[in-house]
């Protein structure tokens, strides 16, 4: 790999599902749309990835346990939920993607032409069915044995946006380093 694709600073790279469609142009209200439906999905995975704190694991009142019932009632149901939708929905294959705060990259045989605009579809985790939609530029391909490389820089983030993907990367790059640093030291 040449130096333009050395991840550096803060990524998140894994196996995640992606698809991309050409774009000829770009809609400002189509826009505002992706990023308001991205935003409601990073804080959504932010809500339900967030680690239930030491006080609300107090379970010696009857309210504790009626609110532990609750919450394991509502994880069954959004559960089941998420798995409908995915049996609904058709997941595109999982790619090697590195993601930044402002690009991202992955390996495929088949991709967009150097310089087109396109719309990327990143599932980001298995407990939201939904993609996250982000229109982008490709910046660099680069040919490898049975595959070529893509970036593609993201275009038209508003400042929500941005601030959002940032805070979703640097989670996702927090916990790649823990689950790293666990598995160096022998624990899991």
């Amino acid at each position: 790999m040449t130096d333009q694709f050395e991840p550096q600073g803060v990524f998140y790279a894994a196996d995640l599902p992606l698809s991309w469609a050409a774009l000829e142009r770009l809609s400002p209200h189509q826009v505002e749309q992706w990023q308001h439906d991205a935003v409601a999905l990073m804080r959504a995975l932010a809500v339900i990835e967030a680690p239930i704190a030491e006080a609300d694991r107090d379970t010696a009142s009857a309210a504790g346990k009626a609110m532990e019932r609750l919450e394991a009632k509502l994880d069954l149901a959004l559960n089941m939920i998420v798995q409908l939708a995915r049996q609904q929905a058709e997941m595109p294959a999982p790619h090697p993607v590195i993601l930044r705060a402002d690009s991202v990259e992955w390996s495929d045989a088949v991709v967009p032409q150097a310089g087109q605009l396109i719309l990327v579809s990143l599932h980001l985790s298995p407990k939201l069915p939904q993609p996250v939609l982000v229109p982008a530029s490709v910046v660099n391909l680069e040919s490898m044995a049975d595959c070529t490389r893509v970036r593609a820089k993201f275009t038209h983030l508003n400042q929500e946006m941005e601030e959002w993907l940032e805070r979703t990367l640097f989670r996702f790059h927090r916990r790649s380093i823990q689950q790293s640093h666990l598995r160096q030291h022998g624990e899991s």
